[in-house]
């Protein structure tokens, strides 16, 4: 069934939303104000996914898109939208899940967004065929792969990585099978991680070898399953990762953030926020991101539960002499008590997507005087928030922060105060 529909606005998803029939559509690529003749896919919710057969008039806030893959690519999807829009639509996007989360009139503040070619890290996917190896990533809802020829999202390293990798892997991959190859922009080059089912005799760690000095990598890694140990095959030099004064070892398939632009505006928010504070808690603390920044002027305890990435910031902050403490825990498991916390006058939190439920309740029930709360989901977020403000916490400015160009995704900070 072909219908015209009218977009009214953008849904969380970043589809264009239409209402037809007091019934919701959901409409990928279009823009508030196009007109189109849509054909319905199949039922999303309590909606109708649906594909445009015809754009009829363009909305206001509609331009061009910056990549040739767009549409056909799966993983871009606001190409499209002109980015003074997408900014004000990513914080309207926050602003609507504290609202919805019971946390009315918070200060929201304008988008920061990240550059074009920003994204210093990716995951291809490689897949050998009878004639020669794909490389690229994943056709828009689908697990089939198409060569990619041009990405002006990543770091242009790591685009020009492609051409290589499909004239080496044929000689490694076996027929009909597939490779995801990590790549990583470091301090010392690009620093690959490889996940397939390989058979790593000499011969294929010596190609393996052999590609990282052609390609002047720091280190190439090969791990069987994405749950795997992952081996390091050849390291010509140390994955580095600056992070304030410090240089973390990077582990393969470590955690950092997307973008050093995203990164540094993230951390220069939690350090003004914390910079009275003298003993900190990082939670959540990864390889160090917003740790060594903040050792500059206090004493930090970071707080991680991958032993991997622990022992990595640990090394780091011994080098760089610095008063950071570390300790391997799992904060969804066993966080940290309000008796614990007492030690601290400051407290960061940067948990994954599902938010840090567990650790706000009990610092809900702490007397820390200033808490930093960074997250990639508003809507976790939201939650997490919403359980400090019960607890006595102020809410300040939150700052949007769009490392993740042209998804409908965005990085936010904020600081909470006592009374």
């Amino acid at each position: 069934m072909t219908v015209e529909l009218v977009i009214g606005h953008i849904g969380a998803s970043g589809d264009g939303v239409a209402i037809k029939d007091g019934e919701p559509w959901y409409i990928p690529f279009t823009a508030p104000g196009d007109r189109v003749n849509a054909t319905a896919v199949e039922k999303r919710g309590n909606g109708v996914l649906a594909e445009v057969d015809t754009l009829l008039e363009d909305g206001a806030e509609r331009i061009a898109p910056a990549c040739r893959h767009f549409g056909t690519c799966g993983g871009c999807a606001l190409q499209h939208l002109a980015p003074a829009f997408t900014a004000a639509w990513k914080r309207q996007r926050i602003v609507d899940c504290l609202s919805m989360a019971g946390v009315e009139d918070a200060e929201v503040q304008q988008t920061v967004t990240s550059n074009p070619g920003g994204r210093r890290r990716v995951e291809f996917i490689a897949a050998k065929r009878k004639k020669g190896v794909m490389a690229g990533f994943h056709l828009r809802r689908s697990h089939q792969i198409f060569d990619v020829g041009e990405c002006p999202l990543i770091d242009p390293e790591l685009m020009a990585l492609v051409k290589p990798l499909r004239a080496t892997l044929p000689e490694l991959l076996p027929r009909n099978s597939e490779a995801r190859v990590m790549a990583t922009v470091t301090e010392n080059g690009l620093d690959l991680l490889i996940t397939a089912k390989l058979d790593l005799d000499l011969a294929v760690r010596q190609r393996l070898g052999d590609f990282a000095q052609s390609q002047q990598l720091a280190r190439i890694s090969w791990r069987q399953t994405e749950r795997g140990l992952a081996e390091v095959i050849a390291a010509r030099k140390e994955s580095k990762i600056r992070l304030g004064n410090a240089e973390a070892a990077l582990p393969p398939g470590g955690f950092l953030q997307a973008t050093e632009a995203g990164e540094r505006a993230l951390a220069e928010a939690a350090t003004a926020a914390l910079a009275n504070a003298r003993s900190i808690a990082d939670l959540f603390a990864g390889i160090g991101t917003f740790t060594f920044p903040l050792a500059a002027f206090a004493r930090v305890h970071a707080v991680e539960g991958d032993a991997e990435l622990v022992n990595s910031l640990k090394m780091a902050a011994n080098k760089a002499i610095l008063p950071v403490t570390c300790e391997t825990r799992d904060l969804f498991q066993r966080p940290l008590f309000p008796e614990e916390l007492k030690a601290f006058d400051g407290l960061l939190f940067d948990p994954p997507r599902a938010g840090a439920k567990a650790q706000a309740e009990e610092i809900a029930k702490s007397n820390v005087p200033t808490v930093v709360a960074i997250s990639c989901n508003p809507v976790s977020f939201s939650r997490d928030i919403a359980i400090l403000i019960a607890g006595g916490y102020k809410l300040g400015p939150v700052l949007p922060v769009d490392q993740f160009l042209w998804s409908p995704h965005v990085e936010m900070v904020a600081a909470l105060t006592r009374g």
